[in-house]
């Protein structure tokens, strides 16, 4: 079994990072290879707009995007974590979905492998989880174009510092008992 997790925050070592890990560990007690990507650490460029991808399904940057994409359609389960940067996924999470427009499956559909399952997680500074529940359906709208389906999401909202998560562990033990039930859809 093998779990990709992309994290869509330029902090490898941030908040939406530290959550993750805690989602991961589960996964990883029960032997699933657990493969990350911090796409802040990640060579991507933009995409351009050429529609090359269009014609024959190859962009036309040689960059990150290619080893992430074969990893993730050689997964059992993708869990894509963004942290909320004005109400959306970050920047970087951004230009990584526009450059899976070769994947699309309104595109090249042949292409994808069927029996991926998706997990969102979504984090925020402020209180409220309609914010998040945007980034949730950012993530499930990316993945869907992708024959990945949205099988979960965990959101936790009021974490602006690592003070925030020190002084609520209750987010990073929910965030381990999420872990523990998506365990459950690969095994």
């Amino acid at each position: 079994m093998k779990a990709v997790c992309i994290l869509g925050s330029p902090k490898p070592n941030g908040n939406t990072a530290a959550i993750l890990s805690e989602i991961e560990r589960p996964l990883k007690e029960k032997g699933v290879d657990v493969v990350r990507y911090c796409l802040g650490e990640c060579k991507i460029n933009y995409c351009s707009g050429c529609k090359t991808c269009d014609k024959d399904g190859q962009c036309i940057y040689n960059d990150d995007v290619q080893q992430i994409v074969h990893d993730m359609f050689t997964s059992d389960l993708v869990i894509v974590a963004s942290p909320s940067y004005w109400g959306d996924v970050t920047g970087q999470m951004k230009v990584f979905i526009d450059r899976l427009t070769p994947y699309c499956n309104v595109k090249h559909a042949d292409r994808l492998k069927a029996d991926i399952k998706g997990v969102a997680v979504a984090i925020r500074a402020g209180r409220s989880k309609a914010e998040n529940e945007n980034l949730v359906h950012t993530i499930e709208h990316f993945l869907g174009h992708l024959n990945i389906p949205l099988v979960s999401d965990f959101t936790a909202e009021g974490v602006n510092t690592a003070e925030d998560l020190e002084n609520r562990p209750g987010i990073l033990t929910a965030a381990y008992d999420f872990g523990k039930s998506i365990v459950g859809f690969l095994l």
